[in-house]
């Protein structure tokens, strides 16, 4: 099997994506609504993947990486509206950086996936077959 670029940044991008859902079930303070976005996003990747090598690239599977691209962008920004509070805290001095940061962290891991995962899914549209 060819391996593509997209292919590649969706690798990349998955394994990411299992960074960021580590990094945030440590985290203080969690949202059940952010893990359930984070592991559709991981889910959609693993369709894609899977699909993939098992039968090749086709275009229309590079919408599951959109897709958990955008999964990805969702569970971040959800993430920062919760955040926020603690946030408040840690620049008022009363909270720690060990409060915040596995959610940084999380962040972190979660915006590259979001890029890379983006990138991947433009990317595979000039190379893949129908």
């Amino acid at each position: 099997m060819k391996k593509t670029a997209g292919m590649i940044m969706t690798v990349i991008g998955t394994i990411l994506s299992i960074l960021a859902l580590v990094f945030y079930s440590k985290a203080s303070s969690t949202t059940p609504l952010v893990s359930r976005l984070n592991i559709a996003a991981l889910a959609c990747c693993v369709v894609f993947l899977l699909l993939a090598v098992k039968l090749g690239e086709k275009k229309w599977w590079g919408w599951l990486v959109s897709i958990a691209s955008v999964l990805m962008m969702a569970a971040f920004g959800y993430s920062l509206v919760t955040e926020v509070e603690v946030l408040g805290y840690l620049i008022s001095g009363l909270r720690t950086w060990a409060d915040v940061q596995f959610w940084a962290f999380f962040s972190i891991a979660a915006l590259l996936s979001w890029l890379v995962l983006l990138i991947a899914s433009f990317t595979r549209l000039g190379e893949a077959k129908e």
